[in-house]
C-alpha cells in the first residue's frame, strides 16, 4: 500500500513538473523581449560554422532547407530569416531536429500544438531514463536479441566476427548459398546487402573481407508472401510494431507497414523506403505512404498499389504473436519495436527487435508524445 501511495505521489510530482515547465517555457519563448533580442543571439550562435558549434542541433539548417524547400532561392529573404529563427526556437524549446521541424509541419503550429509531438531526442532520453543504458545496449545488439528470441525467427543465421568460427559460416553458405548480410550493430538498413557464394573458397574470401570491417550477421533469405511482395518484390516488406508491455497485456502504438522502392533490398525509410500507419485494432492502413524526404504517396510510385484501405493479411495472428514474443523476453524489456515479415506460407517471422523511432507521426501527422509517456512510465 505504501509503495502504491509513493508511486502515486511520484506521478503527481512528474505531472506538476511537466505542467510548470511548459508554462514557464511558454512565457519565455513567447515574450517580446525573447523574440526580439535573445532569439536573434541564439540563432547567430547556432548559425556559426553551419550549426556545427552546437552538437545538439543534429542536422544543419542549410541542408534541411535545401531538402524541404527546393525553391528557397525564390523565397523572400525575410521569410527565410524568420523560418531559421523559428527552427532554432523549436529545437531549444521542443527539442526538435531540423528535419523534424519540416516533417511535423511545425511552421504552421502554435506553441501548444507543438507539445503534442515526440522528438527523437526526447524519445531516447525518456527511454534511457525509464529503462537504462543496459537495455538499450541489449536491443542494439542483433546477436543478443537473436539469442533472446531465436524461436520466433524461423530461419538460419550465422554471426561473422573476429571471435567467430569461420567454419560455421562455411557450413551456413553450403546450406544457403544465397543470403542477406547485415552489420551486427547497424540500423536503418545501412550497409545491408544480398549476396551469393558458389564455392568454399568464395565463402572464405567473403568472410575475411567482412571480418576486417566490423561484426556482421548473415541470414537465410525470407521468401515473402505474395500479398506483401506485390508492393515491391526486390525488398522484404515488413511491419513495425511498437509494443509496450503492461500488467494487462501489451499496448501497440502507431504501427506501420514498410515497403522498399524498385531495385532496393531494404524497406527502411532512411534509405528511400515508404511507410504507412495502420489501425492496431483492424489492421487496415489509415494513411498515405510517406518517406523521410517529405514525400507523400497515395499509391506506391513503382507498383501503383494504394496505401489507404489495404488490410494487413493475418493481422489477428500477428497481434497475438507480438504479445507472445514480448512476454517471452526478460521483464526489463518493457518496450520493443518489433519488425515482422510474412512468409510465402503465411507464417509470421521475427526480423529483429529494437528501440525504433516513432516515425508513424510523420504519416499520421499526429503527435503521440502524451501517449508514449503514458505507456513507458
Amino acid at each position: 500500500m505504501k509503495k502504491k501511495t509513493k508511486d502515486l505521489w511520484k506521478d503527481k510530482v512528474i505531472a506538476f513538473d511537466e505542467k510548470s515547465r511548459k508554462l514557464l517555457d511558454k512565457w519565455r519563448f513567447t515574450h517580446p523581449i525573447y523574440e526580439k533580442f535573445i532569439l536573434a543571439l541564439e540563432s547567430s550562435v547556432y548559425r556559426a560554422g553551419n550549426y556545427k558549434l552546437i552538437p545538439a542541433f543534429k542536422r544543419e539548417y542549410l541542408k534541411m532547407r535545401d531538402r524541404y524547400i527546393p525553391d528557397w532561392k525564390e523565397k523572400d529573404p525575410k521569410y527565410l530569416k524568420k523560418l531559421e529563427k523559428d527552427m532554432v526556437k523549436a529545437h531549444i524549446c521542443h527539442r526538435m531536429a531540423a528535419d523534424e521541424y519540416f516533417l511535423y509541419d511545425f511552421e504552421h503550429q502554435d506553441y501548444w500544438q507543438r507539445w503534442e509531438w515526440l522528438s527523437d531526442k526526447e524519445r531516447m532520453d525518456l527511454m534511457l531514463k525509464y529503462y537504462g543504458e543496459d537495455v538499450f545496449a541489449e536491443l542494439t545488439d542483433k546477436s543478443f536479441f537473436y539469442h533472446l528470441a531465436n524461436q520466433y525467427f524461423h530461419r538460419d543465421v550465422c554471426f561473422i566476427g573476429k571471435e567467430r568460427d569461420s567454419e560455421l559460416f562455411i557450413q551456413f553458405t553450403k546450406k544457403h548459398p544465397h543470403f542477406i548480410v547485415k552489420p551486427l550493430g547497424g540500423s536503418l538498413g545501412a550497409n545491408t546487402f544480398v549476396t551469393e557464394v558458389d564455392s568454399e573458397d568464395a565463402a572464405r574470401k567473403l568472410y575475411q573481407e567482412l571480418m576486417e570491417k566490423e561484426d556482421w550477421i548473415a541470414e537465410e533469405l525470407i521468401i515473402q508472401h505474395k500479398e506483401t511482395e506485390a508492393w515491391n518484390p526486390s525488398s522484404v516488406n515488413t511491419f513495425r510494431i511498437p509494443s509496450f508491455r503492461a500488467k494487462e497485456g501489451v499496448h501497440i502504438l502507431q504501427p506501420f507497414f514498410r515497403t522498399g522502392r524498385k531495385g532496393s533490398v531494404v524497406d527502411n525509410a532512411g534509405h528511400g523506403g515508404i511507410f504507412a500507419v495502420f489501425d492496431p485494432e483492424t489492421g487496415i492502413i489509415t494513411t498515405d505512404g510517406v518517406d523521410e524526404y517529405g514525400g507523400r504517396f497515395e499509391c506506391h510510385p513503382d507498383s501503383g498499389k494504394k496505401f489507404k484501405g489495404w488490410k494487413i493479411p493475418y493481422w489477428d495472428e500477428l497481434k497475438a504473436l507480438v504479445a507472445e514474443v514480448h512476454h517471452s523476453l526478460p521483464e526489463h524489456h518493457r518496450y520493443v519495436g518489433f519488425d515482422f515479415a510474412l512468409t510465402k506460407e503465411g507464417q509470421w517471422v521475427l526480423v529483429e527487435g529494437n528501440w525504433g523511432q516513432m516515425v508513424g507521426q510523420m504519416a499520421e501527422l499526429k503527435g503521440i508524445r502524451k501517449k508514449f509517456i503514458e505507456y513507458i512510465s
